[in-house]
């Protein structure tokens, strides 16, 4: 019974197709990692926060270490300028997000 319910609902186009609760506050910006403590937002290098979380375009948490290449993201930073909170952002969340739209 459970795996007609999770069939049903894991497979429909609304579950597909929803958007993340992400924070009205976010700033959008490309994201280069290297797999360290440091990323390139946009064109300035900045050092995440000891505690800083990256949640994959899935919504899973992804360590930064195992984190390589460029990224459409939305970033928080924390109350001493650290990136705090990092999202990969879908291309639909990328669209939705941009302002214009």
């Amino acid at each position: 019974m459970w795996a007609v319910f999770a069939a049903s609902v894991l497979g429909s186009p609304v579950a597909a197709q929803s958007l993340r609760q992400l924070p009205s506050d976010l700033v959008l910006t490309t994201m280069v990692a290297q797999g360290a403590s440091t990323v390139v937002l946009g064109e300035r290098q900045v050092r995440l926060s000891p505690a800083a979380q990256v949640r994959g375009a899935n919504n899973l948490i992804v360590l930064p270490a195992s984190l390589y290449g460029t990224f459409r993201v939305g970033v928080k930073a924390d109350v001493q300028g650290m990136v705090h909170r990092i999202w990969i952002l879908s291309d639909a969340e990328w669209a939705a997000l941009r302002p214009g739209n």
